[in-house]
């Protein structure tokens, strides 16, 4: 049977860009573009850009589906949770950013959602700079070649985990709305028993099955996203722990519930 071709997705944020923004667009013939414009306390100056460059690639390419949304270009956290859904929903699709356009802040989100969960990045730029034009950048447009770009993210079991995590203190099961805490036997109820994210060797004796999850507990999940990454505090509170997200952990696995990990998160835990 015949391949299907692969799906193409290409991203792009609005600029005071003609050439620099469809270029590439007209160049890979994407069927589906995500273009995004400034969206926060000011509005976008580049509005102008935005409706004329819609109305060229509707022209140009009248079979690719345009997509807008509104992002704050200084806003690290929103802009890579956007494209952390972006590439959860189409994770079969070949997706281009362009890494050209948008903020200094827009172009680290891309930077580091290229480097958690691949895609392809573009960075067109020309000779002819003339910011006082109606496009700043003009004549032959160019591919600068990127460097090889590395990243050290969690492993995924980590990544599971926080998002268990997350959920869990965002789902209290005795209501209480302020909860900044896990207790750690419920994460280690759903890591082990609801979610099966990871295992401990069976026991013939079923009292042991309990220690046997919280060594393993202690060895695969809380040391290192305690010393190593330091995404969590782990305190003792009568003969339990609570586990609570540091300040960047939060941040952290904020992001990452935007992207499908393969969890079904269900209440039947609570």
């Amino acid at each position: 049977m015949k391949k299907s071709p692969q799906r193409k997705i290409h991203i792009v944020y609005n600029v005071k860009e003609e050439k620099r923004i469809l270029s590439p667009i007209f160049y890979g013939k994407p069927d589906i573009v995500y273009y995004f414009h400034h969206q926060g306390d000011n509005v976008d100056i580049n509005e102008p850009s935005r409706i004329e460059n819609i109305r060229l690639i509707k022209d140009r390419l009248p079979n690719c589906t345009i997509i807008e949304d509104g992002v704050s270009y200084i806003d690290y956290y929103a802009i890579i949770g956007k494209l952390a859904t972006i590439f959860s929903q189409e994770r079969d699709a070949q997706i281009t950013i362009n890494l050209g356009t948008g903020s200094k802040m827009v172009a680290l989100a891309n930077n580091d959602a290229h480097r958690l969960w691949g895609g392809r990045l573009t960075y067109p730029y020309s000779l002819d700079y003339d910011p006082s034009g109606k496009s700043t950048h003009t004549g032959k447009i160019r591919a600068a070649q990127l460097p090889n770009l590395e990243f050290r993210t969690p492993a995924i079991h980590l990544i599971k985990a926080l998002q268990i995590l997350y959920f869990l203190m965002t789902h209290d099961r005795h209501g209480r709305e302020d909860r900044n805490f896990v207790v750690q036997k419920e994460w280690q109820t759903a890591i082990y028993e609801t979610y099966h994210i990871h295992s401990v060797l069976d026991n013939p004796d079923p009292r042991r099955k309990g220690s046997s999850q919280i060594t393993s507990l202690n060895r695969v999940f809380i040391a290192p996203l305690r010393d190593t990454w330091k995404f969590i505090t782990q305190t003792k509170v009568g003969r339990g722990y609570h586990i609570y997200f540091t300040d960047n952990g939060l941040k952290v696995a904020k992001i990452f519930m935007n992207y499908d990990y393969k969890i079904r998160f269900t209440d039947k835990i609570l």
